[in-house]
């Protein structure tokens, strides 16, 4: 793979984490990033990848008796990968044996814009809604109940990513060398 499109890879896994976040928000979480541009250091790596949360959501949920809130935090991870069911197939249990243990609440969110037929851009891997021995799965975000995310906005980024991560592709085929086929 060469450099430029590595590059736009990473360009579109930091637009991915953008439009993630914004989705959180609209869905009245707050947002607090906990990865790069924190302090925080790798906790998990698989392959060449690593696993290590973007965000963490803050959403209230109740409160104490003494009128305090309570709040549920869930720890999220972004990826941006062209082709989800792929990377689930290849790095799936390996996923699973060394996020599981140390991550149980974390929740992936893996971004494509070439999803299967009938399948979101937006897709999530919840590590504590995986029952044991279950073989790794993704659902599409706005079918997670839990998130209280709205498919009217999952739809509307939906059509951003559909726009956008082309337009990137063409980016860096135009920047290919003659003779060259970008990946």
């Amino acid at each position: 793979m060469s450099t430029q499109w590595a590059g736009v890879e990473d360009l579109k896994g930091r637009v991915a984490e953008a439009f993630v976040e914004t989705i959180f928000r609209r869905a009245g979480y707050t947002v607090s990033r906990i990865g790069r541009e924190s302090q925080v250091q790798r906790l998990v790596k698989v392959g060449t990848d690593e696993f290590l949360a973007d965000f963490l959501l803050r959403k209230p949920v109740a409160e104490t008796s003494t009128g305090r809130p309570l709040h549920r935090l869930i720890p999220v991870e972004v990826k941006y990968r062209a082709n989800i069911e792929e990377f689930l197939r290849r790095y799936g249990d390996e996923l699973l044996s060394k996020i599981g243990e140390q991550w149980p609440e974390l929740c992936i969110v893996l971004v494509t814009d070439n999803p299967a037929p009938g399948r979101s851009c937006f897709q999530v891997i919840d590590l504590s809604m995986i029952p044991p021995d279950a073989p790794l799965a993704s659902l599409d975000l706005h079918e997670i109940r839990d998130l209280d995310v709205f498919g009217t906005t999952v739809r509307e980024y939906e059509g951003l990513v559909r726009r956008i991560f082309p337009l990137l592709r063409l980016v860096a085929a135009a920047g290919t060398p003659r003779g060259q086929v970008a990946p």
